[in-house]
């Protein structure tokens, strides 16, 4: 049906030699910003958020504590300070002063624990719950004695909702016996302990024992996790004596944003206090925020300045054919044909623009990401020197984004053109 303007638009392209060459490379440079801009941005994202979260809970669940409250109201005089004694009065009666006064921190603890696991398993989103016990401890080899802080979980259990067994270096988590601790790589290079030596772990209870360390882990972040140590849950349950029970429920989603809904769906379903990790860092989640927003504004303004640069080119190429428009027109050309045969133009010029700078977009973020920096952790392997996170998506919303501004672009020189009058022109 549009057999004609499509075979004069792409006869005017080819016959545009490096014109036609410099519209399509203005496309194939918009689209190749937008996939490398984007790619370096969420990569970047992506990796700030693992760092954060491999080994911490997407959401910790606690026994809630206990609100105080000051004695609402008192009936008489006596009943507030006896019968027997006066206290000081105002102008209405006597004058009762109170104070609320928080308890010192207790040890709280889930006893019903498994019926509670089973409740948090039906939400949607939750892959993984780790029952565990957690706390301050001290670690000693000889005359050494370092604080720490304990993990007792099921090592299967707690390795799923944290990567814990990706970080060990030497020896092994998964398996961990109940006489068996993993190490920082931090405290073992302070104890002076490797592999196979044993060390006594002592809780704030006052209770210790001897644990032969199995496993070294180190995460690069010293500050955060650098004095950790991990064990089982039951040998955890008797160094702070808790009995059967566990301190907290330690659960992880198959999306990280929406830790803040499972929460409060947990928090609702259950009487205890659901934290998300976001709502713990709110200043990391408005930086991923912003690292979102910066990606479109420079996507979009990459794709306004492509758009304006075809949009020129194509004004250009209508003055410069004009006369092929005139003889057009004086053939019986219409203006509806007229203003198709540059749109299809524009088309044309976004397809093979897009294809290629998706393609060269691609290219460049898997260079990129061929090149390694040097070892941050111990163990650990060599990691991009500049993070990228490309997908198919993104390839398809570039692509689709640079087709639809191009053929908007093209819409102001092809009404030009069909507006020229052949008299005019053909003079």
């Amino acid at each position: 049906m549009l057999r004609f303007e499509a075979t004069v638009a792409y006869r005017h392209l080819r016959s545009g030699g490096g014109q036609t060459l410099l519209t399509v490379s203005a496309v194939a440079v918009g689209v190749i910003a937008i996939v490398f801009i984007t790619a370096l941005i969420f990569g970047a994202r992506e990796l700030t958020a693992n760092l954060l979260t491999d080994l911490l809970p997407h959401i910790t669940v606690t026994p809630l504590e206990p609100e105080p409250a000051p004695l609402e109201a008192v009936e008489s005089r006596q009943q507030a300070v006896g019968s027997d004694r006066q206290g000081p009065s105002g102008p209405n009666g006597p004058l009762i002063l109170s104070r609320i006064e928080r308890q010192s921190a207790q040890r709280k603890e889930i006893e019903n624990w498994p019926e509670a696991v089973k409740v948090i398993r039906d939400i949607p989103h939750v892959v993984a719950i780790a029952p565990a016990v957690t706390g301050q401890a001290f670690v000693a080899r000889g005359g050494k004695r370092i604080g720490a802080q304990a993990f007792g979980a099921d090592p299967e259990k707690l390795d799923a909702v944290t990567a814990i067994n990706k970080y060990v270096f030497a020896g092994h988590y998964l398996g961990l016996g109940s006489d068996e601790t993993v190490l920082s790589y931090k405290l073992t290079q302070d104890l002076g302990v490797t592999l196979g030596d044993r060390v006594r772990i002592t809780s704030t209870e006052g209770r210790s024992d001897s644990f032969r360390v199995t496993g070294i882990y180190d995460t690069g972040q010293q500050l955060s996790f650098g004095s950790r140590v991990y064990v089982t849950r039951r040998a955890a349950q008797s160094l702070y004596a808790t009995g059967t029970a566990v301190e907290s429920l330690l659960v992880r989603t198959d999306d990280l944003m929406a830790a803040d809904d499972v929460a409060d769906r947990i928090a609702a379903l259950l009487n205890y206090k659901a934290e998300s990790w976001s709502r713990q860092a709110p200043q990391v989640v408005s930086g991923l925020k912003a690292q979102r927003a910066v990606a479109y504004l420079i996507s979009a303004l990459a794709l306004a300045a492509s758009a304006f640069a075809i949009a020129s080119i194509l004004i250009v190429s209508v003055v410069q054919k004009g006369k092929q428009i005139g003889i057009l027109k004086s053939m019986g050309a219409k203006n509806r044909q007229i203003l198709m045969i540059f749109t299809l133009e524009g088309l044309q010029i976004a397809l093979v623009g897009s294809t290629l700078g998706a393609v060269v977009g691609a290219l460049t973020v898997w260079a990129i990401g061929l090149v390694k920096q040097p070892l941050m952790r111990m163990g650990g392997t060599p990691q991009q020197l500049l993070p990228t996170k490309l997908t198919w998506e993104v390839l398809a919303v570039a692509m689709l984004a640079a087709i639809i501004s191009t053929v908007l672009a093209s819409i102001l020189p092809a009404r030009r053109a069909a507006r020229l009058d052949p008299v005019q022109v053909m003079r």
